[in-house]
């Protein structure tokens, strides 16, 4: 019995964590039948099991509040604010009846009268008199109000149901904790060995004999790797379900209006684990609401919503979980948190000036640090933060703080995992492979560099993406990779979104696959680098790394300080982006620092200087197919082989201005000063200390700016079939050809590129038929004869090595050469 007990308190306390949760739900929409169910479900379960186990009191409780459930079903009373209330309250008091159960200690004296009282039901029959309800007799759907009759058979199938019930909660068994770790390694190695015999299978080919075998086997394992990742794992959602109970009490005792937003809880955590975060993120969520959130007077006053919103995300990366917890308050008070620092010892005078924004946020994590006036129930005492710091340390977590002053403030939890299977992504860069975790990746991006509008800043670059400007990184520049640099014309981007809500992309050279990833642990010394999460093998069974995205993301100062982004109405956010105007720094080829505005770049490209074309009285280049004008040239000619391009467009003309050095995108901060006497400069500013020219992209466009032309293109002349049409048009348009049918041959220019194939080519020649000065000629087979100038038709290399040769013959002949 001891064992039924145990189970029973378990369960109990399982609901009404669930059904605290789904109330304050309800309250907020009272016309939502399906969670009222849930709600009366769980209430009449607590009651059986209490019946079941005989404690009265704790059957009388649950049966008033299934009463007053019932009557909301029923239609007989609305759901207000003071029926949650008092439902909760009868829910406080079965957990603090089960802790006594658990203690073996007497239940609380009085106190249930009141409680049912408050309830204010309806029904003519009391709890302790009420006969037994639909619900037991297996009548469920009798909502009328009417008592159905009780029969012996009625009361004969009740105490049955009652009987299976007890015998199905007997089915459960206690592990040691050891024994489940063995187990579950065990099935992580079985899913690397699957993972390798798919791939053996699918370099084998069909096999009927074995692929049937392998998929039942495949679905098999799949199940029992459920079922055992279970028996450590539970979703977070099991913590977020108490979390809205917490904010409603504690924002109605504050006299706050509080909103809670919770993302993530289908990600998974070691039981164990959720008990150890459930304190600190209680008391992140106290300190959110008590400090941060403002009253509705206070955030009318600041022009925001009465409701204040907090956010809750989680997020799993590897071995890592990481949960954000951001509110729309008022955000830290610096100059109060150093002065509190100040008058504490925590900082030295002589360190004020020089005290980075991060450092002085981290000061609330101290012991005994606080800024409240006054002590409350909530806070004041200085006990708190670094309490929340030091548990989350000793399971080797993190927590970081960070705020925007007047937006709100953001805390992000990094806790471990010892081992987890996760869906991850696998790309390529620089001839190595790696994993993304696939609940950080939006969508995968590959477009040319029109439709993508990459644009290098220096080590950084940005995107326009659908209307939305996005940093990206280079995989290559992040790890320090030589030779992995994506391609400007044709990149590769993974666009990740971070549990903060910041979209970011990522640019690597290729995708591969995505599929069920074990991850484990790598040395300490690799983990602290902040790049890598884990290591994992492939279906190959060649290792790889599993990339940290959030550390990632933070190094590169991607994760804005408080999610504003989401949080705040899209009006506010866009004044907010144009209250600095940015610009693009550079230094030209007469030596001065001169800047255009960043919306004119649309992004910087790099030309050989053999390229350009200075005939006709104007300099012009060819990018990406289409002749634009280039100014800023030096009178002399060009000493360097190749020259950086600034690509600036009004919307509907375009100019190129060739730069001898590009350094950063800078923030228009100081005064301008008009300069009438230059009209190509607009104004003069202080940039970093030192003055800089701002273009006039008025003036600019008005002399130089030219709709973009179309630059004349090699063509080619593909041979006639389904493969020249479906395999060899894309490599060869992708080369920068038109393509021109076989048909078409007679008609074309002199300078046409042909492919053919050997055979062809032979007959052509033994006719006598007229061919092109160019031919490039394929062969079926991988192995080339001695001495064929023959292409295998799917060596891709040769294939665009040839195609490149002939397209810059092509140029050569007085057309303008392509940037290279």
């Amino acid at each position: 019995m001891d064992d039924l007990l145990a189970d029973f308190i378990a369960e109990t306390r399982e609901m009404l964590e669930a059904s605290s949760g789904e109330l304050v739900a309800w309250e907020a929409d009272p016309t939502d039948r399906a969670r009222l169910d849930t709600i009366f479900r769980f209430v009449h379960t607590v009651k059986g099991n209490c019946g079941f186990f005989d404690f009265p009191r704790l059957a009388s409780l649950s049966h008033a509040a299934e009463d007053a459930l019932a009557d909301c079903r029923a239609g007989r009373r609305e759901a207000d604010s003071r029926l949650v209330t008092a439902v909760l309250a009868i829910i406080d008091r079965i957990a603090v009846m089960a802790d006594a159960i658990e203690a073996g200690e007497p239940f609380p004296e009085d106190g249930d009268e009141a409680l049912i009282a408050a309830l204010g039901v309806s029904r003519e029959t009391s709890p302790q008199t009420a006969p037994q309800d639909e619900a037991e007799t297996g009548l469920e759907g009798v909502e009328d109000g009417s008592e159905p009759d009780q029969t012996p058979a009625a009361e004969d199938q009740a105490a049955r149901t009652r009987r299976s019930d007890a015998a199905a909660a007997q089915r459960t068994i206690r592990l040691p904790v050891e024994l489940l770790d063995r187990v579950m390694s065990g099935v992580s190695d079985m899913v690397l060995a699957r993972n390798d015999l798919a791939h053996r299978l699918r370099q084998a080919g069909t096999q009927p004999t074995i692929d049937g075998p392998f998929e039942r086997l495949t679905t098999i394992l799949s199940d029992v790797r459920d079922a055992i990742t279970r028996m450590r794992m539970q979703r977070i959602e099991t913590l977020f379900g108490a979390l809205p109970r917490l904010v409603r009490d504690l924002s109605a005792e504050l006299g706050k209006q509080v909103m809670i937003d919770l993302d993530g809880g289908d990600v998974e955590l070691d039981r164990e684990m959720i008990e150890t975060i459930r304190d600190p993120l209680t008391h992140i969520i106290r300190n959110a609401i008590d400090h941060g959130i403002e009253t509705p007077a206070a955030r009318r006053a600041a022009g925001k919503h009465e409701i204040g919103l907090l956010t809750i995300a989680a997020r799993q990366s590897g071995n890592t979980i990481s949960i954000v917890v951001a509110d729309d308050g008022r955000g830290l008070d610096e100059e109060r948190i150093i002065a509190k620092g100040l008058a504490t010892g925590l900082v030295a005078a002589a360190n004020r000036a020089h005290l980075p924004r991060d450092k002085a946020l981290n000061l609330i994590f101290e012991p005994g640090f606080s800024t409240a006036e006054t002590v409350s129930n909530v806070s004041g005492r200085g006990v708190g933060l670094d309490v929340v710091r030091q548990n989350l340390e000793k399971v080797g977590g993190s927590i970081k703080v960070g705020s925007a002053p007047g937006h709100g403030t953001t805390f992000t939890l990094q806790i471990p995992l010892t081992l987890s299977i996760i869906a991850g992504l696998t790309v390529e860069c620089a001839g190595q492979r790696f994993a993304i975790p696939q609940s950080y990746v939006e969508e995968i991006v590959q477009g040319t560099a029109r439709s993508l509008d990459l644009t290098r800043l220096g080590e950084a670059a940005l995107i326009t993406f659908r209307n939305q400007r996005v940093p990206c990184l280079m995989l290559d520049a992040v790890l320090g990779l030589p030779g992995g640099e994506a391609d400007p014309k044709t990149p590769t981007l993974v666009m990740l979104r971070l549990a903060s809500g910041d979209l970011f992309a990522l640019a690597v050279n290729a995708i591969h696959s995505h599929g069920d990833l074990v991850v484990k642990p790598l040395a300490p010394a690799v983990m602290r680098t902040g790049l890598y999460a884990g290591s994992t093998l492939l279906d190959d069974g060649q290792p790889v790394l599993l990339l940290d995205i959030a550390n990632i993301a933070a190094s590169a100062d991607l994760v804005s300080d408080a999610r504003t982004r989401v949080l705040a109405p899209r009006g506010e956010a866009i004044e907010a982006a144009g209250a600095a105007e940015r610009a693009m720094l550079f230094t030209d080829f007469a030596g001065r620092r001169s800047a255009v505005r960043l919306e004119l770049v649309q992004r910087i490209e790099t030309a050989a200087a053999s390229a350009i074309d200075r005939s006709g009285g104007r300099a012009r280049v060819v990018i990406d197919g289409m002749i634009l004008p280039l100014i800023g040239l030096p009178d002399t000619p060009l000493t360097q082989p190749r020259v950086r391009l600034l690509r600036l467009s009004d919307g509907a003309c375009e100019v190129l201005y060739a730069v001898r050095e590009v350094e950063d995108a800078v923030e228009l901060t100081h005064a301008l000063a008009p300069v009438p006497e230059d009209p190509l400069t607009e104004a003069i500013t202080l940039i970093g200390g030192k003055p800089a020219s701002l273009i006039d992209a008025h003036e600019l466009f008005a002399r130089f700016g030219a709709p973009p032309e179309a630059a004349a293109r090699p063509r080619c002349i593909l041979p006639e079939g389904e493969w020249a049409r479906a395999i060899l048009a894309p490599l060869v348009q992708a080369a920068g050809y038109d393509i021109l049918s076989d048909a078409d041959a007679a008609n074309a220019e002199p300078g046409a590129v042909a492919i053919l194939f050997e055979d062809t080519y032979e007959v052509a020649q033994a006719l006598g038929r007229p061919l092109p000065r160019q031919v490039i000629r394929l062969r079926d087979q991988p192995e080339a004869p001695a001495g064929s100038p023959t292409i295998y038709r799917y060596d891709r290399s040769a294939l665009l090595a040839a195609l490149g040769k002939a397209a810059k013959d092509h140029t050569g002949r007085g057309h303008i050469g392509e940037a290279a």
